[in-house]
C-alpha cells in the first residue's frame, strides 16, 4: 500500500501555506499561460485571449463556489448565507466547468469573437485543461481531501485510521493519462471542438466509477459524470461536422 504524509506546508512570517493552496495557484497560473500562447499560435488577438482566459477562471471559480453551496450544501447557506462571500469555502468542479463556458460565451461578443472562433477557443481551453487539472490533483492527493472507502488494494492509502483510497490521488494518475494521450494526438490538426468534446467523454464514465468509491455516494458526482458524457458525444459530434473546416 501507499504510505500516508501528512499534507506539506510552509510558513512565510505569520502566513501558513499549504500545499493544496499552491497547487492549485500553480495550476491556475500555468492553465492561463499556456491557453494564451496556444491561442496566439493559432492566430488570436493577445488581448482578447489574455481577458476572456481571467473571466473564464475567475468566473469558473466563483461558480464552482456558488453552485456547491446550492446543489451539495444547501442547509449550509440556508444556515449561513454569508458562505457566499468566501470562494474558497467549499467547491464544485463541474459547477467550476460549467460557469467558465458560460462566462466564455458571454463575453465573446465584446472581444467580436465569431461562433467558429468561440469553438476554437473552447477546444484549446480543454486542451490544456487536463495538464492544470491533473496538477490541482495532485494538490489533493497530498492534502488528502478526497478520502474514498475503506480498501485493502495497492492503491490503497495507509490513512491513520485504516487503508482507504485516496481518490484525489487516482484521478490524478488518470488524469496524467489524458494529458499523455492529449499531446500524442497533437501531432496532427483536429477540428474544433474535438478536444472539448473529448474530454469530457474520457472523463464522464471515469467520474461515474469513481464516485462507486467514495463514502458514501454523491448523487452530484453521478450527474455529472452522466452530464459530461452527453456533452462529449454532443461536442464529437459537431467536431466531426466541422471537419470540412480545418
Amino acid at each position: 500500500m501507499i504510505p500516508y504524509l501528512p499534507q506539506p506546508q510552509f510558513t512565510i512570517g505569520s502566513y501558513t501555506f499549504h500545499a493544496f493552496g499552491f497547487m492549485a495557484a500553480v495550476a491556475l497560473l500555468i492553465g492561463w499561460w499556456l491557453v494564451r500562447r496556444r491561442a496566439i499560435q493559432v492566430g488570436f488577438n493577445s488581448g482578447h485571449v489574455q481577458w476572456l482566459t481571467l473571466h473564464m477562471i475567475w468566473w469558473g471559480f466563483f461558480g464552482s463556489h456558488v453552485l456547491y453551496l446550492i446543489l451539495i450544501d444547501r442547509p449550509g447557506l440556508v444556515r449561513n448565507p454569508w458562505r457566499l462571500l468566501n470562494p474558497i469555502d467549499g467547491i464544485y468542479s463541474f459547477g467550476g466547468m460549467i460557469c467558465g463556458m458560460l462566462a466564455v460565451v458571454f463575453f465573446a461578443r465584446r472581444y467580436q469573437l465569431t461562433r467558429q472562433q468561440v469553438l476554437q477557443y473552447f477546444d484549446i481551453a480543454a486542451f490544456v485543461f487536463p495538464t492544470g487539472w491533473l496538477i490541482a490533483r495532485v494538490g489533493c492527493a497530498l492534502a488528502h481531501d478526497h478520502v474514498g472507502r475503506a480498501s485493502n488494494s495497492w492503491m490503497a492509502v495507509q490513512f491513520p485510521e485504516g487503508p482507504r483510497l485516496d481518490l484525489g490521488l487516482i484521478e490524478a494518475i488518470y488524469t496524467a493519462a489524458i494529458v499523455a494521450i492529449f499531446y500524442l494526438l497533437d501531432r496532427r490538426r483536429w477540428p474544433p471542438p474535438f478536444y472539448f468534446g473529448l474530454f469530457f467523454l474520457l472523463y464522464g464514465p471515469f467520474r461515474l466509477w469513481l464516485d462507486t468509491m467514495r463514502q458514501p455516494p454523491s448523487k452530484a458526482d453521478t450527474n455529472f459524470g452522466a452530464g459530461a458524457i452527453m456533452l462529449g458525444c454532443a461536442m464529437l459530434f459537431l467536431a466531426w461536422r466541422n471537419r470540412s473546416k480545418s
